[in-house]
């Protein structure tokens, strides 16, 4: 499965941005191995002279954007065990399910225990 993430943002330390997906791709890839970026992170500027054209936006009254559009580009693999690997959408929501899972156990056992 592939996926594209845009997200218009005001302009800001590409690096800092880009480490931070990096560190959420690692965070996620730790219960679903099969995630990952499927190209760098990919910035482009849109300034006063090239501005965006939204016309959604005009509920919030602009349709212009100025700012930093940043692409992200995902791939999730499936471990094809019962499903084809391209089914990648599918060990996401079942890895994810899993770990928010676990997570509530830890709180109820220190719930329990307190």
């Amino acid at each position: 499965m592939r996926d594209t993430v845009y997200c218009l943002c005001a302009d800001a330390d590409r690096d800092a941005i880009r480490q931070s997906i990096e560190d959420m791709v690692a965070e996620v890839q730790a219960y679903v191995p099969g995630y990952r970026l499927k190209q760098a992170v990919q910035f482009e500027s849109s300034g006063s002279n090239r501005h965006l054209r939204i016309p959604e936006m005009a509920t919030l009254g602009q349709t212009e954007f100025t700012g930093l559009k940043v692409s992200v580009f995902l791939e999730v693999e499936g471990a094809a065990h019962y499903l084809p690997a391209y089914a990648g959408n599918l060990d996401i929501m079942t890895s994810a399910a899993m770990k928010t899972a676990e997570k509530i156990a830890v709180r109820m056992r220190e719930g329990v225990a307190a």
